[in-house]
């Protein structure tokens, strides 16, 4: 089966990325395009760490889009993924999530084993 990747979780993701993986970029770029109303070279300054941010955070989501929709060797993670990429998206990944953590041993259940 060829998974497809959700589009609306890929644009999420990089908007996220944006905002917050790439703090240091975002931030000061947003600072300079605010000094950039008053001078000009800040603006150019601005929007290109912005443009850089983007391109970052869209490569960075590709590469992670990459391994979501390559098939493993590893059952789990193509249960995981199949479930992630189909229509039920986040809500179907919750919930096979929920069942594979109430199903795993307890750290305490393991220590009385010891």
């Amino acid at each position: 089966m060829e998974r497809k990747y959700p589009t609306k979780m890929f644009w999420f993701f990089v908007l996220t990325n944006f905002m917050f993986h790439f703090f240091y970029l975002s931030v000061p770029g947003i600072i300079l395009c605010i000094v950039g109303i008053w001078v000009k070279s800040c603006l150019w300054i601005g929007l290109a760490v912005l443009g850089l941010d983007v391109i970052l955070s869209i490569v960075d989501q590709l590469r992670i889009r990459k391994v979501a929709v390559a098939h493993s060797d590893n059952q789990e993670f193509n249960e995981l993924m199949d479930t992630f990429c189909s229509s039920g998206g986040f809500e179907a990944f919750g919930k096979i999530l929920d069942e594979k953590i109430k199903s795993s041993p307890t750290i305490e259940s393991q220590e009385e084993e010891i």
